[in-house]
């Protein structure tokens, strides 16, 4: 319950920011089913803001990519032509960010000077902005895992870079909806029903990184099967299930082809979750807001299902960056509107 009336132009500012994230998860997604995340070898916040201008910084960039394992086990032989385009996408994903960083601080400045800002809601933009921070951070740390060893960045590392934003982008909404006077209902069956939901759309978005990061659509381009069957037979050999294949997934095909299975199995319970949850509410008198949102939820649903079946049998040789990059961020939307019920649902 909010108790002070919150600006329109704060509000504005509010929302501005969490498109501006909801944009930056769609780049970063591009960035990754490009291969293009380990094209900028170093992380420089100032200087680099201004991209190679001649043709001398470009061999400098180019030449500091070759060092790379993954130009020297993956692209050897890349043109300098071929290296501009991964280039500009993983420049483009830092530049946004640092754009963010200006949208944010400048007017927040504006609006603390003029007083506009309540206690409750600092607080709130406080952990915002630290969250913001170890995003950022965790994006070096994961660019830097393949930098040494590995000619890619680690699945793992990937996967909570994309949740830890996923997580900043649910904080800064729930932020947002607190900034309104809306009316919740208070039911706690339906409460914790809906954060049941919503942490099981939370960890299919995680397993979804997990399969990204590690290529597993390309391993089993089939639905509803899995090349035949419904269990992948190399999940059935117990010499696979090691710590070492865990850690080295890249060394056979048994963990990808594990997390390949668990997005999928995990899919269908959310399935049954979410109509579960849509059957329970034909029942009760729900706020307009509410009313509005099953209907996105339900839409959202149709809309990722179909989505997810296009990415896995179009993963022929390559993942396709542009129905890959749709399905993470219709997941991410089918997140955020489940988040809608469980703050209308929520106690007090």
């Amino acid at each position: 319950m909010i108790k002070e009336k919150i600006d329109s132009s704060v509000k504005i500012w509010l929302w501005t920011g969490f498109i501006m994230i909801l944009v930056q998860v769609l780049i970063g997604g591009v960035t990754r089913l490009t291969g293009s995340g380990l094209s900028i070898t170093k992380w420089d916040i100032i200087t680099g803001t201004i991209p190679p201008l001649g043709v001398s910084e470009w061999i400098e960039a180019f030449d500091a990519y070759k060092a790379t394992p993954q130009y020297q086990k993956i692209n050897e032989g890349m043109s300098l032509y071929e290296f501009k385009f991964i280039y500009f996408w993983e420049y483009f994903h830092r530049l946004w960010a640092r754009l963010m960083g200006f949208v944010f601080i400048l007017p927040l400045i504006y609006f603390l000077i003029r007083k506009m800002i309540p206690g409750w809601l600092k607080t709130r933009l406080l952990i915002v902005f630290l969250l913001a921070g170890l995003v950022a951070s965790f994006g070096w740390i994961m660019v830097a895992s393949g930098l040494v060893e590995r000619p890619w960045v680690s699945a793992y590392k990937l996967s909570f870079h994309l949740t830890l934003a996923v997580v900043l982008l649910a904080y800064l909404f729930i932020t947002i909806l607190n900034s309104y006077k809306i009316n919740t209902v208070k039911n706690s069956r339906l409460f914790r029903f809906s954060v049941l939901l919503s942490i099981g759309i939370f960890l299919q978005i995680f397993l979804g990184g997990m399969v990204s990061g590690m290529k597993a659509a390309l391993l089993y381009p089939t639905f509803p099967d899995m090349k035949g069957n419904f269990v992948p037979d190399v999940l059935y050999h117990s010499s696979y299930w090691s710590v070492d294949n865990l850690i080295h997934y890249e060394k056979s095909p048994f963990f990808p082809s594990l997390v390949h299975f668990l997005h999928r199995i995990w899919a269908y319970v959310l399935v049954i979750l979410s109509s579960s949850f849509i059957y329970r509410l034909r029942n009760v008198q729900l706020p307009r807001y509410l009313s509005y949102s099953q209907i996105m939820l339900i839409i959202v649903l149709i809309i990722q299902i179909i989505l997810g079946i296009l990415t896995v049998i179009n993963s022929q040789g390559t993942v396709p960056v542009g129905l890959g990059v749709m399905h993470q961020i219709c997941g991410i939307l089918f997140f955020v509107t489940s988040l809608i019920f469980s703050f209308g649902f929520r106690k007090g």
